[in-house]
């Protein structure tokens, strides 16, 4: 049997020790989130202290971005008397974390591969994304890279896109595409950035829809689960279903994303132009002898 699950919820009410209560149940569903995260973090080397210095490095991000009225200053002693560090803790965790952005970057490949899978100008026949040279002034890579990633250098993006099997180079120097969907290896630098982007994306969710006032307003968020399980036979029926279903469905939607999205002359500020997007994940109740069903 399976059942299709909505998670609402509606503002915390109010009365004696109400606030604690509802701090502690956070706190309980923090720590069966972190679960998996911590797993990762385990694996590969990651001591609870950095964790540690990351964990405040988001505490400061939110108080700087959300927390301080945009009239007053974001010092060092204002931030920490926020969140509850000293100032020198606060000095030390941006001397840490602070990092100029990557040169190609996640949202600068997505649009890249969007607008060749999309833009009239680099498709040929039957809708397929045409073979372009690398360099030129017409339709070319480099012009392609230009009216969707900025200021992203050509070759770099590439590079990426022919690493991780989406794009091929010819002998002639022409470029073409294989595959419309960008997934880097788990551990590389992308692939983490991905991770990073994917979890916080849910999350933003979920919170968006904790403070809603009513039922409707929030954001769509369901999830289709079994209450006895499979069997393994038909878990991998089901695995196969959700990889043919759930690709139709997101190119169906990044189609319609590339035909509204706001290019070029049309752009709007960043405070008026709304980025937004689907993500839909296949998960398994990790059980201990589940891993052998699971890529």
């Amino acid at each position: 049997m399976s059942a299709a699950v909505a998670i609402s919820s509606v503002p915390p009410g109010v009365g004696p020790g109400m606030s604690e209560n509802v701090k502690k149940s956070l706190l309980a569903a923090c720590r069966h989130l972190l679960h998996p995260l911590v797993r990762i973090l385990l694996r590969h080397g990651v001591s609870l202290g950095e964790f540690s210095d990351s964990v405040k490095a988001a505490y400061i991000d939110i108080a700087e971005a959300e927390l301080i009225p945009p009239d007053r200053p974001a010092t060092d002693t204002r931030v920490g008397l926020l969140i509850g560090l000293t100032d020198r803790e606060v000095i030390r965790i941006r001397k840490i974390f602070h990092s100029d952005d990557d040169e190609v970057g996640l949202n600068r490949i997505a649009r890249v591969l969007q607008g060749w899978s999309q833009d009239p100008a680099y498709l040929g026949p039957y809708g397929l994304p045409l073979e372009v040279p690398f360099e030129g002034d017409g339709i070319s890579f480099e012009q392609l890279v230009a009216r969707y990633a900025d200021d992203a250098p050509p070759r770099l993006l590439l590079e990426e896109l022919v690493r991780v099997g989406a794009a091929i180079e010819t002998d002639d120097a022409y470029v073409r595409l294989i595959n419309r969907t960008y997934l880097p290896t788990p551990l590389d630098p992308m692939g983490l950035e991905r991770l990073g982007n994917v979890v916080n994306y849910f999350i933003d969710t979920v919170d968006f829809n904790l403070q809603k006032k009513q039922q409707g307003k929030g954001r769509f968020e369901r999830y289709a689960i079994t209450v006895e399980g499979l069997s393994p036979h038909d878990f991998d029926a089901f695995d196969q279903l959700v990889r043919e279903k759930a690709q139709e469905l997101l190119e169906i939607l990044d189609d319609w994303l590339g035909q509204h999205e706001l290019k070029g002359g049309h752009r709007l500020s960043p405070e008026e132009s709304i980025r937004t997007g689907v993500g839909i994940f296949h998960f398994v109740d990790r059980a201990p002898n589940m891993d052998q069903f699971v890529d």
